[in-house]
């Protein structure tokens, strides 16, 4: 393969997986890397973002502590029936954060959507230079696939075991298609042997049937470790908890007796294939956490005892628990460790030792040969009818 095919299936494959993670992040409520706007509230100066744009998201553990001027994603209560808003901090209250999009003559809160607390940022838009990183109309190629998930998951609905598609179940239906596509990778291997391989000079006469075994690789990857990343980092975050501070106990749980506290059951279930570990954690003063790590495994509940405490004085109070879920492909142990360093690092170790163990079973299988896709029609390989077929939609 030469520098020029290398580059383009290089940009290919980044292309795929941009997408890729947009339809995931789509799916699950929660941007992921990149996310775009669906209406024109910010297509105004000074983001200028029309209907279709896209931005790239940075999660609110990593950009820090947001501000006036800030393009941030958050799950509006009110706005358009609640959903994910993206939308522009234009001021500070005791309540949370004032919005607004920037092609709004109004702020979110001058209608009925209560301020924006913390805990309902979902990702914060990068800016270089005060000026929000726009990504011209990505977002239509996103919407465009998911509607073709949505039509192909209705008409395969129907078939044995395809159930899930028709819920929606986004990830583990792409897991399941990465699985298949390296099952299939390595039985075509087996059987095919060298009969699928072209010698030099057969090769240097049809390079346009190629396709880069490594492309697909990085397809494998993509279905397989996105899927899972969103799985561990989409349902982590702060729970916050509102009491109120009074002179006189209540039966109400959230009414706590000035300077007492009330315990509850914090419950983890794993829904998942894989056992899973999560770490719950006091995230504000006044809250005292039992057992920190909760194992589950599949279908299993792990609990742990949550005390809340008011202070002396009276009045309403925010409490916050926070909650990190892994997938255990490393010890138990392992996983904690890096968690105390920081909870990316912990996800990037795990995403580390399943792309390790994939990469591994390819390569011995199958090799990073080139795979060839014969057209009877046209001899055209499958990696440029994947760019063409991009280069149209665009």
């Amino acid at each position: 393969m030469n520098l020029r095919s290398l580059a383009g299936s290089g940009a290919t494959a980044l292309l795929v997986g941009l997408v890729v993670v947009m339809l995931i992040g789509q799916q699950l409520g929660q941007p992921i890397l990149l996310g775009f706007v669906l209406t024109g509230s910010m297509n105004a100066e000074p983001a200028t973002m029309a209907p279709g744009d896209g931005f790239v998201a940075v999660p609110p553990s990593l950009a820090g502590d947001v501000e006036e001027g800030d393009v941030v994603t958050f799950e509006a209560r009110e706005l358009q029936g609640g959903g994910l808003t993206t939308h522009r901090i234009v001021g500070e209250t005791d309540e949370g954060y004032i919005t607004r999009g920037d092609a709004n003559p109004f702020t979110d809160q001058d209608g009925p959507e209560p301020p924006v607390r913390e805990s309902q940022i979902a990702a914060v838009a990068l800016q270089l230079d005060g000026e929000v990183v726009v990504i011209p109309k990505i977002g239509l190629l996103v919407l465009g696939m998911q509607e073709a998930f949505s039509i192909g998951a209705s008409a395969l609905s129907g078939m044995p075991g395809l159930g899930g598609l028709a819920d929606g179940d986004v990830g583990t239906s792409m897991v399941a298609v990465g699985l298949l596509l390296l099952a299939y990778s390595v039985v075509a291997e087996m059987v095919g042997g060298e009969r699928g391989r072209p010698d030099r000079s057969e090769r240097s006469r049809s390079r346009r049937s190629e396709t880069s075994a490594v492309l697909v690789l990085v397809v494998i990857l993509l279905l397989i470790t996105v899927p899972a990343t969103a799985s561990m980092v989409v349902p982590s975050g702060t729970n916050d908890i509102t009491i109120v501070s009074s002179q006189t106990p209540s039966g109400n749980p959230t009414v706590i007796e000035r300077g007492g506290s009330v315990e509850y059951t914090y419950n983890f279930t794993n829904d998942g294939f894989v056992p899973r570990i999560a770490v719950v954690e006091a995230a504000s003063t006044g809250v005292d956490v039992s057992h920190s790590a909760l194992v589950a495994g599949r279908g299993e509940t792990a609990s742990s005892t949550v005390t809340i405490h008011a202070p002396n004085e009276t009045g309403a109070y925010v409490r916050s628990v926070g909650e990190w879920q892994y997938v255990q492909f490393l010890p138990a142990s392992v996983i904690l460790a890096l968690h105390a360093i920081h909870p990316f690092v912990a996800v990037a170790a795990i995403n580390a030792v399943i792309v390790v163990i994939v990469t591994a079973v390819y390569v011995v299988a199958v090799g990073l040969e080139p795979f060839r896709f014969r057209d009877r029609n046209r001899d055209v390989g499958l990696a440029d009818r994947v760019r063409r077929r991009i280069r149209k939609w665009l």
